[in-house]
């Protein structure tokens, strides 16, 4: 499974995602689904044989979060600068393609998926701990300049 910016240099590689349902093992109907499936496989696809549910749980792990990170970082408008890393290359990259794709292919990866909510409230938490864990140590930090700062007021506490 793949989007426009995906797929648009080719399939080669490409994860094509299905699940054979209402197909018998034998007969006709197995051996149209098997000439179906080889189209793909002839193109390079990589054929990856799941449940529609396990489907949908990664999905909203891997492509709800990355074009949820890309449309996050769109609205800081981020550029290119004379030191840009490798990572901040990425991030400039990541939100180029995703911003790329639709607004309804996102709508979509949203509202068609049940995964996706408990994804972005994962998000919304994961955010949360690493704002509380840089908040903590500027509080410790600044504390400590302050009482490092005010020598008398530690000597008054230790007589």
């Amino acid at each position: 499974m793949f989007g426009p910016e995906s797929g648009k240099n080719g399939w080669n590689g490409l994860p094509f995602v299905f699940e054979k349902v209402r197909v018998t093992d034998a007969g006709a109907q197995a051996e149209k689904c098997t000439q179906f499936l080889d189209i793909f496989e002839q193109e390079g696809c990589q054929m990856v044989e799941m449940t529609c549910e396990e489907h949908d749980r990664h999905a909203a792990g891997s492509q709800f979060i990355t074009h949820t990170i890309g449309r996050v970082l769109s609205h800081l408008s981020l550029e290119s600068t004379p030191i840009n890393t490798k990572g901040y290359e990425t991030l400039l990259q990541l939100t180029k393609n995703t911003v790329s794709d639709s607004l309804d292919l996102y709508y979509g990866l949203f509202m068609y998926n049940v995964n996706a909510t408990e994804q972005m409230d994962n998000l919304d938490r994961a955010f949360e701990i690493v704002k509380q864990k840089l908040y903590g140590r500027l509080h410790d930090i600044l504390r400590k300049q302050i009482v490092e700062r005010v020598p008398m007021q530690r000597e008054l506490r230790t007589k």
